[in-house]
């Protein structure tokens, strides 16, 4: 990878969709020349999904946070089927440390976060942050 693939990289990620058109002009490469790099890196595993970030806020989710568990070495695989299923857990980071889970939540209301955290407890200790606001999600790559 060069530059320009980091380039391409951090264009897609403030926006990915954006043009060909547009990308090329950016890094100075024709829209093929765009798309067959595109495809490489896809093909390389480097670009493993687009996804659209979702602002849970306006979807009447007005607490969204994190929520650390140490459940249980036993109901780890139950812990983590839970996860699965609760619609208030958007991400599930397994990690080492003090607590085995950090799970990102979004939730409507404090008795919809009382009721999640009533099912989590049911697996082992948890400590539970609320996000006041979330100052940056990416960071643009750093060229090498």
């Amino acid at each position: 990878m060069d530059r320009t693939d980091y380039k391409i990289l951090n264009l897609l990620q403030e926006d990915c969709r954006k043009t060909l058109r547009v990308i090329g002009e950016q890094v100075g490469l024709t829209p093929p020349a765009v798309a067959e790099r595109i495809r490489k890196l896809e093909e390389d595993g480097v670009i493993d999904a687009y996804r659209v970030r979702i602002d849970r806020t306006r979807l009447d989710c007005g607490i969204t946070g994190f929520i650390m568990v140490a459940p249980e070495p036993d109901r780890y695989a139950a812990f983590c089927a839970f996860c699965e299923q609760a619609p208030e857990i958007t991400a599930h980071s397994h990690v080492i440390g003090n607590y085995n889970a950090i799970l990102r939540f979004a939730v409507k209301d404090t008795n919809a976060l009382d009721r999640l955290l009533t099912k989590i407890k049911t697996y082992g200790d948890s400590r539970t942050s609320v996000e006041l606001k979330t100052c940056f999600d990416h960071k643009e790559l750093p060229l090498p």
